[in-house]
């Protein structure tokens, strides 16, 4: 096969620096979404663009294995939690196809695609805070009000429920598949990070100061702090993380509490290539099992996405 690569749901918030950088080394991309190729700017970029059924639909998985064997695709970049949930469950008929997902662990991703499993397991962790989570061996009087009530393997901040008194914890509670978490209060820190399978680990953190209700980033404050690089490369040497994740954090009293970590490129990954650091060929280079790119040094600034109008089909009439 050749070095092609699939890149899903282009319709999403990183698709365009993922396609960008790809194609700025040389790399064939194609592209496909759930939507047809004409409403999507960055499909112009594409070699070529396909229409896909949804990720939960049961004809998906053969949909992307047609694309791959027409186009001699070698890998696959997912962009959303739900496709790589359905891809992780059928690697080995990629495997079988001699196609690389360019997804973390099974393993990774049981934790990380669980906010349960998750929690559990930092929580006697003295080096990582996470939130107060409900169990059942909680007094519910004694539980800290408000609190949150997400899906276990919810997405982009989908599902969640602010608990402001005892009466609508002991409702929510019952619910299967949620977890119930402590309210904690601050600023938003997110982190793009990369690791390859020999330990080298780099991350950029930023404050989200203007985010939508899914949790895309418009406007950060890109920094460099110290203290919550170390939390985050501890983390992903817990997690045996190999490619490009995102892990965000709520700044509290002085303390970073690991609030989420999406096992994907972050909607605002772009911010990071700006700043100089190509998050998207690190994380190719994990699953061609080399390096990732060398650190570099980089400077507290604010970065805002910029929106443009693009013209993409006319009535000539």
């Amino acid at each position: 096969m050749d070095n092609n690569i699939l890149v899903t749901a282009i319709g999403s918030f990183s698709a365009d620096c993922v396609i960008t950088n790809l194609l700025n080394n040389n790399y064939k991309v194609i592209g496909c979404d759930i939507y047809t190729p004409e409403w999507h700017w960055v499909s112009q970029k594409c070699f070529k663009t396909y229409q896909v059924p949804l990720a939960t639909d049961e004809s998906y998985v053969g949909a992307l294995l047609n694309i791959c064997k027409i186009e001699n695709v070698s890998y696959i970049f997912p962009l959303t939690d739900v496709e790589i949930d359905v891809l992780n469950k059928n690697r080995s008929i990629f495997q079988e196809n001699n196609i690389i997902l360019c997804i973390q662990s099974e393993k990774c991703l049981s934790y990380v695609r669980n906010k349960l499993l998750l929690s559990e397991f930092f929580k006697k962790d003295s080096k990582v805070k996470i939130p107060r989570f409900f169990s059942k061996k909680d007094n519910i009087i004694e539980f800290p009000i408000p609190a949150i009530a997400k899906p276990v393997n919810g997405r982009s901040s989908e599902g969640i429920i602010k608990i402001n008194t005892i009466e609508e914890l002991n409702r929510e509670r019952i619910k299967a598949n949620y977890i119930i978490q402590q309210y904690i209060d601050g600023n938003v820190y997110t982190v793009d990070y990369v690791r390859d399978e020999f330990g080298n680990s780099f991350a950029i953190p930023r404050e989200e100061l203007i985010r939508t209700k899914n949790g895309a980033g418009i406007t950060v404050r890109v920094l460099y702090d110290e203290n919550l690089i170390n939390i985050v490369s501890y983390i992903g040497n817990k997690l045996n993380v190999v490619g490009c994740i995102n892990m965000e954090f709520i700044l509290h009293d002085a303390d970073y509490y690991l609030i989420d970590i999406n096992p994907r490129f972050s909607a605002g990954v772009a911010f990071s290539n700006f700043v100089g650091y190509d998050m998207v060929i690190s994380h190719l280079n994990c699953f061609l099992g080399k390096e990732i790119l060398s650190k570099i040094e980089f400077k507290e600034q604010i970065i805002t996405k910029h929106y443009q109008e693009k013209l993409l089909w006319k009535n000539k009439l």
